[in-house]
């Protein structure tokens, strides 16, 4: 044990487990424990997982005979008040299986004004009962998550099927390591279903802005693993980094403030040599701390215009000139500040918050063009930024999630292409938090 974890194991912080993360195998548990808490197992999630490359074993075989990686549990079929003792009972009991890094993912109905008061009660108590299990076993790098299905009408099985399928396999595999106590939910009504898109295109093209280094330079590598053409965005002075990185890619550079008036027109004709883009990034920010009462005013507009302003005013142009193809995605990076707010940073959390108000209130109007905008909300990473704060501040900062320890921009760039991935359409206007359920903040 080094000294470091010495000191905060007095403090009371276990030392952390070292994350299972994807590796280019297969990221998927071998076995996977499918469970319920109703008499009634759910068709559509145990059609999902019998699509997937593992083995699923039910309530009535016996687990302890092999390492259970993953559990999902089926709490979609709500009868009365005898769901909370089953679900009391079934995580109880099926914990004892679990190995170290394991996913557990509970499936639930989303609350609706269709559904019973008494419904809709439990469905909102798996929010909570959740980020508390998972700070109870994320000192084993496990992780616990949520998937809300939203299916107030009627639809195929295999409709529903085809939404689940690729959430419930990323929350599963090893590219969700640092994904914990978090909410999504899928739309499955019959009009977002009838969107699943499709594409001509030979080569699907990504725009990341801010990808000369660090979060950025790591989406860039994700997306072009995932088969993408990626042009990476930067400002003139990282212009020998951004061009390094994107020659590594066999990729585009574009030197481009993006909070230039002129920054819409220029991406714009950026699309049009593409045929448009595939999906955006709008990753590019910057952090001007001082509290409020000492805070100059051009660090207060650099913020907000970068961070938040740039990524509205960009994405108008590019929608009105139809840059963005049908079927495409737009993923915006907000913060845990701007959910939690932080003392020093009023300019940066206020951009933050208003990213996630934007891609919540657009998604709407963006939908009828078949194309998702959500957002990613980083906590605690480790870049070259984060290097620099002081020591004790750092080492608290990884500390204080449920998996002890801070997260790597790769997590944060398998949860942007999970966004990004087009078989995600019926998940849009949401904000997916990569930050180990860290204590601060919802």
């Amino acid at each position: 044990m080094s000294l470091t974890n010495k000191l905060f194991s007095l403090l009371g912080f276990a030392e952390p487990i070292a994350l299972e993360r994807f590796n280019g195998k297969n990221p998927l548990p071998e076995h996977v424990l499918f469970l319920s808490t109703s008499d009634h197992l759910n068709v559509d999630i145990h059609q999902t997982l019998a699509k997937l490359p593992i083995n699923t074993i039910e309530r009535d075989e016996k687990p302890s005979e092999k390492p259970i990686e993953a559990i999902v549990i089926d709490a979609t079929n709500y009868s009365d008040e005898r769901n909370y003792q089953n679900l009391y009972s079934t995580v109880q009991e099926s914990l004892n299986y679990l190995i170290y890094n394991a996913k557990i993912l509970i499936i639930a109905s989303a609350i609706s004004s269709k559904k019973s008061a008494e419904q809709n009660a439990f469905s909102q108590s798996l929010v909570g009962f959740s980020k508390s299990l998972a700070k109870e076993v994320g000192r084993k790098g496990s992780t616990v998550n949520v998937i809300l299905i939203d299916n107030e009408e009627i639809t195929a099985s295999s409709d529903i099927s085809a939404v689940l399928e690729h959430p419930l396999s990323f929350f599963l595999s090893t590219k969700s390591a640092f994904v914990s106590g978090q909410v999504l939910t899928l739309n499955c009504q019959k009009q977002s279903i009838q969107k699943i898109p499709t594409s001509s295109k030979k080569h699907k093209v990504a725009l990341v802005t801010g990808a000369a280094q660090g979060i950025g330079a790591s989406i860039t590598n994700k997306l072009n693993d995932e088969g993408y053409y990626v042009i990476g965005v930067d400002i003139e002075p990282m212009k020998a980094q951004l061009i390094s990185t994107m020659n590594n890619l066999h990729g585009e550079s574009f030197i481009l403030d993006v909070s230039a008036n002129n920054a819409g027109e220029q991406l714009a004709m950026l699309a049009s040599k593409h045929a448009g883009f595939d999906l955006i990034v709008h990753n590019a920010g910057i952090t001007r701390d001082k509290t409020i009462a000492k805070m100059p005013e051009h660090f207060w507009q650099q913020t907000i215009d970068i961070n938040l302003l740039s990524v509205i005013r960009i994405n108008k142009v590019l929608l009105k000139e139809k840059c963005i193809n049908e079927g495409g995605s737009i993923v915006c990076l907000s913060s845990m500040n701007g959910i939690a707010g932080q003392g020093g940073q009023t300019n940066y959390a206020c951009s933050k918050a208003g990213i996630i108000g934007y891609v919540k209130s657009i998604s709407t109007e963006l939908s009828t063009n078949n194309i998702t905008i959500n957002a990613v909300a980083p906590g605690f990473i480790e870049t070259q930024m984060t290097n620099k704060v002081p020591f004790f501040i750092r080492e608290m900062g990884r500390r204080m999630s449920a998996l002890g320890q801070g997260g790597l921009p790769v997590d944060v760039a398998e949860t942007v292409a999970f966004l990004g991935n087009k078989s995600n359409f019926a998940i849009t206007g949401q904000t997916l938090r990569v930050c180990g359920l860290n204590i601060i903040g919802a």
